[in-house]
């Protein structure tokens, strides 16, 4: 089991740069720029790049499409003054396919829902390693790994301010997976690294206080008051949910089947969805999408998924957008080297689905939404 997820991740690794839109436009400069050349040595031709939104989580439901325009050279992320996050991704410049204009390999940037775009030079950069990042749901704070500090900062995009954790934690112990997952308001980190059997923490960036969190359980939402703790059962392990809270203690449920996925804690606070497993074989769904109790365990209800495109592979489930939606993240294929990342809201009793947002990362195994936290595959 170790080497096939070694292999995943690996696969996706190497999973080559994606927006076939980009390397249009950018086919179409390289031309325009031969001919400009021809009639005046040293003249210069910007690469536009053309990202189009068609809809942003906390972005109001009749938000318009937004069209973003830049030159090539992408500027790093500045100390302030930086609006809300539509997504993030890190870039790779030695795959095939597309590569990214102003490419830094292995590194993340950030895009705005205006449409700029940053790189991060403060987040670790580390190959083709997993590096964490997460955003906070309102789009307006990013977690990061910083290599120079040993540890996560916190940083507020629009006034600057940033918050370095109290803890030390070497790049060795990062592991190959790392996830990471932000509270609402930036005040709390929740670290593990699912794959690997080692302990993580939830962090109170404000306070400078830690508490750890149990090997094999992934954090898939905190607050002020809980975080919230889910296993799958994949590998022998016995599916269940936990919400932990922050002053410690408390127990996990053991549920009566395993799920694939989870989502972060409903609004009403007792509830989390999962996505069904099949029998056989193991990485597939079934099509379903359940609601669990988190105090008993039990399956409230269950409801078929419907909407989806044919062919459309889940990924995994995020944050609520209200008391019966919640997102879900896809591929519109079954390839572990699609390029599209596709968001959808699922209405948890009646499973119907709509989609929410398309993105265009290099690597879907690579890329951040606000409130989702940084993929464990």
């Amino acid at each position: 089991m170790n080497r096939l997820r070694e292999a995943l991740g690996e696969l996706a690794a190497d999973a080559p740069a994606v927006d076939l839109a980009d390397w249009a436009v950018e086919g179409s400069h390289r031309r325009r720029r031969a001919r400009l050349a021809a009639g005046s040595a040293g003249a210069m031709a910007l690469v536009v790049l053309v990202g189009v939104l068609l809809y942003v989580p906390g972005l109001p439901q009749d938000a318009k499409p937004i069209v973003a325009v830049q030159a090539a050279a992408v500027p790093d992320l500045p100390g302030r003054g930086v609006g809300p996050l539509s997504h993030a991704l890190r870039t790779f410049c030695h795959v095939g396919g597309p590569i990214p204009p102003d490419c830094r390999d292995g590194e993340w940037r950030v895009v705005t829902r205006s449409g700029e775009t940053y790189h991060v030079p403060q987040a670790m950069t580390s190959g083709h390693t997993f590096s964490p990042l997460a955003i906070s749901r309102d789009g307006r704070v990013i977690a990061y790994y910083s290599r120079q500090a040993a540890t996560f900062k916190v940083r507020d995009l629009a006034g600057g301010a940033e918050r370095t954790a109290p803890v030390t934690i070497p790049v060795t112990k990062l592991g190959r997976n790392p996830r990471l997952q932000l509270s609402d308001d930036g005040r709390y980190l929740a670290y593990t690294d699912y794959w690997s059997g080692k302990d993580g923490l939830v962090i109170d960036m404000r306070m400078g206080t830690t508490l750890p969190l149990p090997a094999g359980w992934d954090p898939r939402s905190v607050s002020g008051t809980a975080v919230t703790l889910a296993r799958s059962g994949l590998f022998g392990q016995r599916p269940g949910i936990w919400v932990m809270p922050l002053t410690g203690g408390g127990s996990p449920v053991t549920l009566g089947k395993a799920y694939k996925r989870f989502s972060a804690l409903a609004p009403d606070g007792a509830t989390v969805a999962a996505l069904g497993q099949a029998s056989a074989p193991m990485f597939v769904y079934d099509g379903t999408i359940t609601l669990l109790d988190t105090r008993t365990g039990r399956a409230k209800e269950t409801a078929t998924i419907r909407g989806l495109p044919e062919g459309t592979r889940p990924l995994d489930l995020g944050s609520w957008l209200n008391a019966a939606e919640v997102t879900l993240s896809a591929l519109p294929s079954t390839s572990w080297k699609e390029t599209r990342h596709i968001t959808y809201a699922v209405n948890v009793r009646t499973g119907q689905a709509r989609q929410l947002a398309i993105y265009h990362p290099q690597s879907v195994m690579h890329d951040v939404i606000p409130g989702a936290g940084t993929p464990a595959w």
